[in-house]
């Protein structure tokens, strides 16, 4: 999984660096998560980075690539601690009125979590667990770009790890 993500940054640079006609902004943000439902029953805010593309196709709509990282700690207990890493790649279509924008996505989410359970006593000792896997994904959000600045709120569908998203980030014109 590492390799496919790191081919798709180095694909997303290039295509960047070309500049090929549409290729006019790159943007870097910031992101915090709440999670959603059951998902924000045992786990805290997310925090995290994504890295957009933005590839224009009229004078008021972009197609769009995010990748990134968020990371979503366990809620405190005496007995289980743990996190949840998503890792998203989604494309979408932004569609600009005068600053304000629509963005729907879709695309991938990959997912890693670990947990630990600690001791209960007796002879039951310390165990701990890894998982992974990949979900299909679907953002609906919107935001207000003022200059390079680019503010937007998104509700992320992850199967059962929903949540909302806030996004700061800055875009750099090619």
């Amino acid at each position: 999984m590492k390799k496919i993500i790191a081919s798709l940054v180095v694909l997303f640079a290039f295509a960047a660096a070309n500049a090929q006609e549409g290729f006019h902004k790159i943007g870097v943000g910031a992101e915090v998560a709440l999670p959603m439902g059951n998902f924000g029953d045992g786990f805290s805010t997310g925090f995290g980075a994504t890295g957009k593309v933005f590839y224009g196709i009229s004078e008021d709509g972009d197609i769009t690539g995010t990748i990134g990282y968020l990371h979503f700690g366990m809620k405190s207990s005496d007995f289980v601690s743990g996190h949840v890493g998503m890792i998203p790649l989604q494309f979408g279509y932004r569609h600009n009125f005068s600053g304000f924008y629509a963005e729907p996505q879709l695309g991938f989410m990959f997912l890693s979590s670990k947990a630990e359970l600690k001791g209960m006593g007796g002879f039951f000792g310390d165990a701990s667990g890894t998982a992974s896997e990949t979900k299909f994904s679907l953002g609906i959000g919107g935001g207000y770009e003022f200059g390079n600045w680019d503010l937007g709120l998104r509700y992320q569908i992850v199967d059962q790890a929903n949540f909302v998203a806030l996004r700061a980030g800055y875009n750099f014109s090619l």
